[in-house]
């Protein structure tokens, strides 16, 4: 996975690596906890919060929010939640074949 943030002017990317067992659960958890039709500020909080979790903490909270344009903020949180969680359904998928 990676992001792309805009940090000082210049565009930086992240990359996150294998994510661990605990963020996968809390991507689970997160998921079940959004209503996506009504997101408030505090869910937004908690998806960055996730999100700067998967990448290892390589970035802020402050940081994604000033680093991504306002369109383009919700989906990119939102592609590292399902990159996570079908990444995880997808391995499940192939051992059980």
């Amino acid at each position: 996975m990676e992001i792309k943030l805009i940090i000082k002017d210049k565009e930086k990317t992240f990359i996150a690596g294998r994510p661990m067992g605990r963020i996968v659960r809390n991507a689970i958890e997160i998921m079940g906890k959004i209503n996506l039709n009504n997101i408030g500020g505090e869910e937004l909080d908690m998806i960055i919060d996730f999100t700067v979790d998967a990448y290892g903490k390589q970035f802020t909270r402050d940081q994604v929010y000033d680093g991504l344009y306002a369109d383009e903020l919700l989906s990119e949180m939102l592609k590292t939640i399902t990159a996570i969680t079908g990444a995880t359904v997808e391995k499940l998928e192939t051992k059980n074949e």
